[in-house]
């Protein structure tokens, strides 16, 4: 089988801090692949190169920024987060890691369940404190 490039797919992310993680991820031999407002509504592992690209609509909704993060080993995992909060990029609310789940859904359904958890996640802290 072969090994797949370590990829970051970044979206809805702004020219300036797209260049800076662009950088920032080359120094790691990680891709950047921007996905702008006209891929959103394609299945993330079609974005990724896992499968063909579909026939979607365009109305696919997202509010912030995100970043997929694919095909990084535990370590350039770690060394990525690391570069982000190094470079300045961070925080970046909401991240991922492409899932054998995740892989089928869009922009849209990734980032509603993120903004979902990381909401839950505030509430819950707060709720705490």
């Amino acid at each position: 089988m072969q090994e797949l490039t370590p990829l970051i797919l970044a979206i809805h992310m702004e020219p300036s801090r797209l260049m800076r993680l662009a950088f920032t991820a080359a120094a790691l031999k990680i891709r950047v692949l921007p996905v702008d407002q006209t891929s959103w509504g394609q299945p993330l592992g079609a974005l990724c190169g896992l499968m063909p690209l579909r026939s979607t609509s365009s109305s696919v909704q997202v509010g912030e920024e995100m970043l997929v993060m694919a095909f990084l080993d535990d370590t350039q995992l770690d060394l990525l987060l690391q570069a982000l909060r190094d470079s300045g990029l961070a925080p970046i609310r909401l991240k991922a890691v492409l899932t054998p789940v995740n892989q089928n859904w869009n922009c849209g359904q990734l980032y509603t369940a993120l903004r979902d958890e990381a909401n839950a996640m505030k509430a819950q802290k707060g709720a705490k404190a």
